[in-house]
C-alpha cells in the first residue's frame, strides 16, 4: 500500500493501534529509510481536539532531540488524513515486559535513569508529558530506552486541555492533581515516573483497582504500600527515591525531571558501592534442583541434563549459604525450611543448547509462587564446553535472582572485633604463601572474621582480594570476580577511607580487564595510606605492562621497602630495570631478592610464593641449575597445585626448557589455573610462542 511517499503492508507491517491512530512499519520512498508511520484514523479527523492533539504531538516531539526520546522525522497529510513519520524502534514496550516479570534492581535503575534523562529535556523545554506509563517506554535490544507518545503533552504556557472533568491520559500512573483535573506542572510527570518504577520494581500496580472509579479513589484517598512490603529485596535507597517521587504533596517531590535524574544517579552510585545491597544479607533455607525436562529424546541428552544439575549444584554451593539438594522426582520433599525450587527444561540441538528455568518459592501452604523465569542459550561443538557455559550463565542468573529474595540476617549480632582481627592477620599471612591450599585456608579465615564482626571493612577487603585469587586459581569462574567487587564495595560502604578495600577493588577490576579503573583505585589507596604495599606493587606492575618503566620503578622499590619478605616485588622490579637498560641496578635488585628469598624460606619453608619467585630470579641471573632445583623442590612440596605448576613452567621457559615448560602449563591448566591472560601477556613465556603446543594452549 502507498500512503503519501510511504509504502507498507497494512496487515503484515502493523505495529500497533489505539482508538485515535494506527502505527505501521513503512519505507520512506524518498529517503529510502524505514520509519514508524503513525496515521490518524479517518473518523477521528472530524474531532478538532483529537486532530489538534495529533498535531501537538508532532510539534512538541520535534523540539526534543535526545537519545532517550523517539525522534520525529515528519508531520503531514495525505488526502485529508494526518500522519507522523518517526524513528523506527526495534524493541518491546515496558508494559509487555512487566506482564511477564518484575525487574531486577539493576534493570529498574538503568531504565529509570534513561526515562528521567528524557524527562529532564522535556521539562527544560517547558513541556509536560502527562502520559508517562510503561506503554510509552520502549526498551531496545541494545539496552537503550526511548520515551514515546507526546500526544497529550502540553507547554506550561498553554491552558489546560482537560474539559469538564475529562481525564486525558492513563489513570493508573497519574498524580492526584491530574486525577482531580487541576492545573499541572512538571512534578506531575515526576509522580508518574515514581509510579512506573514502583510497578517495575515490585511487579504490582501502586494503585490497583477493579474499576476506573476505584483506581481514581485509591490515588486520591490512599497511599501505596511501601515497595519493600511488596518485595523485601528492594534496596532502601531505591524505595526512598520512589516514595519521594510519589509524595501526595507536589512540594515534597523532586522539582523536575532533572532533579529526579540527579537523585537517581546518586541511588545508582550507592548501589554500585554496595554491590546492589545496603546491609549484610545471607540466603537461608534450601534450593531443590528438580529434574530437567527434555524437549527431545536425542541420545546423550539425559546424561547432559544430569551433568548440568550436578555442576550447577557445586557451582552454587561456592557462592551461597543455601542448602542445595538434587531431587530425582517431580514431588518436592517435605521441609520446614524456607524453600526455593528450580525447575527447567533442556533443548539440546548440537552444537546449541537451551535451558529454560523457573524459580519458585514454596509458601507454608505448599503453594508455589513464581519468582523468576529465565532462558539461557549457548552454542559449543564441545559437549563439555557447552555444559560449562550453560552452568555458568545459569549460576550467575540464579545468584542474582536468589539475592533479590534474600532473607536479612538478624539485626542483633554479637561482635568480637579482637577475634576478627586475629583471623584477618592469619588470613593475609597464609594467603601470600601462594598455593590453592593456602588460599582456601585464607578464605575460611576471612569468613570467620566476618562472622565475628561483620562491620570490619578489613575483613571484607581481604575477602575481596582472596576471591580475585580464587578466580585465577579455579578455572577463571567470573562469579568470583563479581563476588570480589561486591566484597570490596561492601568494605568501602563500611569505611570509605579503607586503603585495602580500594586495592582489592582495583585488583578485581584489573583482572576483569578494567585497567584504567584499576589504576585509579590503586592511586586512591596510596593517597589514603602510603604504607599500603600491595597497591604499590600492583600499580607498578600495571604501569610496567604499559611500558611506563620510569613510573613503575619507584612504586616497586617502595613495595620492597614496605614488605621486604615478598620476593615477587624484587622479581617485578628486576624486569622493569632490565627493560629500562639499567643492568647494574637490575643485577643488584636480583641479588637482594635472592638473598631475601633464601632468608624467607629459612624462616617460613611453606612460603611457596617466595620459592617460585626465588627460582625465577635465579633463572634470570643465568643460574639455570639452581633455578631448576628450586622449581623442582616447589613441585615436590605441592605436586598438584596449579599455582606452583604455572610458575615452575615460567622458570623452565626462562632457562630454555621449552618442552618441560609446555607440559607444566598443560598440567597447571588441568589443575584449574586460569592461563588465558597469562598466555597473552606474560613475557616469561615469549620463548614458547613459536611452539605448536603453546599455540594449542593459547587457542584454548
Amino acid at each position: 500500500m502507498r500512503f503519501s511517499h510511504f509504502e507498507f503492508d497494512p496487515q503484515a507491517d502493523r505495529l500497533g493501534e489505539g482508538p485515535q491512530s494506527e502505527v505501521f512499519r513503512a519505507t520512506d520512498t524518498q529517503l529510502g529509510r524505514v520509519v514508524a508511520l503513525k496515521v490518524l484514523r479517518p473518523n477521528v479527523e472530524i474531532d478538532p481536539e483529537s486532530s489538534r492533539r495529533f498535531e501537538r504531538e508532532a510539534k512538541h516531539t520535534s523540539l526534543l532531540q535526545h537519545p532517550n526520546i523517539a525522534t520525529i522525522y515528519e508531520y503531514g497529510q495525505d488526502h485529508g488524513t494526518s500522519y507522523i513519520a518517526m524513528e523506527f524502534l526495534d524493541g518491546r514496550t515496558l508494559d509487555k515486559v512487566l506482564k511477564q516479570r518484575a525487574l531486577s534492581t539493576d534493570e529498574c535503575v538503568r531504565i529509570g535513569l534513561q526515562v528521567a534523562a528524557g524527562l529532564s529535556l522535556v521539562h527544560s523545554k517547558g513541556l509536560i508529558h502527562r502520559d508517562l506509563k510503561p506503554g510509552n517506554v520502549m526498551l531496545l535490544e541494545n539496552g537503550q530506552v526511548k520515551l514515546l507518545d507526546f500526544g497529550i503533552a502540553r507547554s506550561m504556557r498553554e491552558s489546560n486541555i482537560t474539559q469538564s472533568g475529562l481525564l486525558v491520559g492513563t489513570v493508573l500512573y497519574m498524580s492526584p492533581e491530574q486525577v482531580r483535573g487541576d492545573e499541572l506542572d512538571v512534578r506531575s510527570d515526576v509522580f508518574a515516573l515514581g509510579s512506573v518504577l514502583y510497578h517495575a520494581a515490585t511487579g504490582t500496580l501502586p494503585f490497583p483497582g477493579r474499576s476506573f472509579p476505584e483506581v481514581c479513589m485509591a490515588i486520591l484517598d490512599g497511599n501505596p504500600k511501601r515497595p519493600t512490603l511488596v518485595r523485601p529485596s528492594i534496596p532502601r535507597a531505591l524505595e526512598d527515591f520512589i516514595q519521594k517521587c510519589m509524595s501526595r504533596d507536589p512540594q515534597q517531590r523532586y522539582a523536575s525531571g532533572s532533579a529526579a535524574h540527579g537523585a537517581l544517579l546518586a541511588v545508582s552510585e550507592s548501589l554500585r558501592l554496595t554491590g546492589g545491597v545496603e546491609s549484610a544479607v545471607t540466603l537461608r533455607g534450601a534450593v531443590f534442583l528438580m529434574p530437567l525436562a527434555l524437549v527431545n529424546s536425542r541420545e546423550g541428552a539425559r546424561l547432559l541434563a544430569s551433568g548440568l544439575r550436578r555442576d550447577l549444584k557445586s557451582t552454587l554451593e561456592r557462592g551461597t549459604a543455601l542448602e542445595l539438594t538434587l531431587v530425582e522426582s517431580e514431588t518436592l520433599p517435605a521441609t520446614e525450611k524456607d524453600v526455593f525450587a528450580l525447575r527447567g527444561s533442556l533443548d539440546w540441538q548440537p552444537p546449541s543448547g537451551t535451558l529454560e528455568w523457573v524459580l519458585t518459592r514454596v509458601e507454608e501452604s505448599g503453594k508455589e509462587v513464581e519468582l523468576a523465569r529465565e532462558r539461557v542459550e549457548h552454542a559449543d561443538a564441545d559437549e563439555w564446553g557447552l555444559q560449562a557455559q550453560l552452568v555458568g550463565a545459569t549460576a550467575r542468573m540464579l545468584k542474582k535472582r536468589l539475592g533479590e529474595h534474600a532473607y536479612k540476617m538478624p539485626a542483633e549480632q554479637k561482635r568480637e572485633p579482637a577475634r576478627a582481627r586475629t583471623h584477618i592477620l592469619y588470613a593475609h599471612d597464609v594467603m601470600m604463601r601462594g598455593t590453592s591450599r593456602h588460599l582456601l585456608a585464607a578464605i575460611s579465615s576471612f569468613r570467620r572474621a566476618i562472622e565475628a564482626d561483620d562491620s570490619l571493612a578489613l575483613a571484607h577487603a581481604g575477602m575481596a582480594e582472596a576471591l580475585v585469587r580464587k578466580f585465577l586459581y579455579f578455572d577463571g569462574d567470573r562469579t568470583f570476580l563479581e563476588e570480589a567487587q561486591k566484597s570490596a564495595r561492601r568494605a568501602l560502604v563500611l569505611q570509605p577511607e579503607c586503603a585495602e578495600a580500594h586495592t582489592s577493588l582495583g585488583f578485581a577490576l584489573a583482572v576483569a580487564g578494567g585497567h584504567t579503573a584499576a589504576q585509579r583505585e590503586y592511586r586512591i589507596s596510596i593517597q589514603i595510606d602510603n604504607k599500603e604495599w600491595f597497591a604499590h606493587r600492583l600499580l607498578g606492575a600495571e604501569l610496567a605492562r604499559e611500558g611506563n618503566f620510569k613510573a613503575a620503578s619507584p612504586l616497586l622499590r617502595r613495595a620492597i621497602g614496605l614488605r621486604p619478605t615478598n620476593i615477587g616485588s624484587y622479581d617485578h622490579l628486576y624486569c622493569v630495570l632490565k627493560a629500562s637498560d639499567r643492568y647494574e641496578e637490575a643485577l643488584e635488585i636480583a641479588e637482594r631478592g635472592i638473598a631475601a628469598g633464601r632468608e624467607r624460606l629459612r624462616n617460613v619453608d611453606d612460603d611457596q610464593d617466595a620459592r617460585v619467585h626465588l627460582a625465577l630470579l635465579l633463572a634470570r641471573m643465568g643460574l639455570a641449575d639452581d633455578a631448576r632445583s628450586t622449581a623442582q623442590r616447589a613441585r615436590e612440596l605441592y605436586p598438584k597445585d596449579g599455582f606452583t605448576l604455572f610458575h615452575a613452567a615460567c622458570v623452565h621457559a626462562v632457562v630454555g626448557d621449552s618442552e618441560v615448560a609446555i607440559g607444566l602449563l598443560r598440567d597447571a591448566q588441568a589443575r584449574g589455573y586460569f592461563l588465558q591472560s597469562e598466555l597473552q601477556r606474560n613475557g616469561d613465556l615469549d620463548g614458547l610462542r613459536g611452539e605448536e603446543g603453546f599455540q594449542a594452549l593459547a587457542r584454548g
